[in-house]
């Protein structure tokens, strides 16, 4: 963030700005820290989940301040810890929030039934758009969070492929580049798709679709131009009954979707 800071504190402000440098770490490390520990706690409460009590939910205050902590990706990602420099000890942090998001999602899917057949797949799917009604909220707070964190892991990938020429990427690499674009892409269409489910309400489409925004050029840079154009293809119904706070995202999206330049991580997908 660049201060503009006037002449007579300049002396001043280049103090502080020392104090912040010298501070930062610690700052950076209870983040993380406190990520940690707070995704533990939801998912304790979580294990404890009963078909009456259902999950920990936003309505409870305790519960929003807990999610908040987890799903902060500016204090978490904006000045990462060094732990958040490892490429692997990042894909945990995301795939962790993916799983306490699928967790809401999938909420009493793993319950006997005693159903079969088609009435079984319809069980299932009340249960499912129940799910939607009841932690639709939770849901798309931590897929937007994941859009986030992956943007992190494209920086930290790019930045190692970077320094070497395509050419020198040895072939185990390529297949870890190939594997992680392939992921990534599908965690990216899965949220751009998902949030065009008419079960969700505007503001969580709009959480969803504002951080795939944010980041459609980073993700799209992943994927050769023939995956591009189906996603693309895929939003063409998008615009169905749209509200108006939906237009700027999607069409952010659709903008870096329409890009044809296949560089860096896209070549080796």
């Amino acid at each position: 963030m660049t201060s503009f800071i006037s002449t007579p504190v300049r002396r001043i402000g280049r103090l502080l700005c020392l104090s912040s440098i010298l501070m930062a770490p610690a700052a950076w490390a209870d983040s993380y820290t406190d990520f940690q520990q707070a995704s533990a706690r939801l998912e304790a409460m979580m294990a404890k989940a009963t078909p009456q009590s259902g999950l920990p939910s936003q309505g409870d205050p305790a519960v929003a301040a807990l999610l908040a902590q987890i799903t902060d990706a500016r204090g978490l990602f904006q000045a990462p810890v060094a732990a958040l420099q490892d490429v692997n000890q990042s894909v945990a942090v995301c795939e962790k929030a993916m799983r306490l998001g699928k967790t809401y999602y999938a909420f009493g899917m793993e319950w006997p039934l005693p159903l079969s057949g088609a009435q079984l797949q319809q069980a299932r799917k009340e249960q499912v758009t129940q799910n939607l009604a009841n932690y639709g909220d939770e849901m798309s707070t931590f897929f937007a969070f994941s859009m986030h964190c992956h943007a992190h892991l494209i920086g930290l990938m790019a930045q190692g492929f970077a320094a070497q020429p395509a050419e020198a990427v040895s072939g185990p690499e390529r297949l870890r580049a190939r594997a992680f674009s392939k992921n990534t892409a599908v965690v990216f269409t899965g949220v751009v798709q998902f949030a065009q489910v008419p079960f969700w309400n505007v503001a969580q489409k709009k959480r969803m679709l504002e951080a795939a925004a944010q980041h459609a050029t980073a993700n799209v840079g992943l994927m050769p131009p023939p995956l591009r154009e189906r996603l693309l293809a895929s939003m063409a119904e998008a615009d169905k009954d749209l509200d108006p706070s939906l237009a700027p995202p999607l069409a952010t999206i659709r903008q870096a979707l329409s890009a044809t330049a296949c560089a860096g991580l896209c070549q080796f997908y």
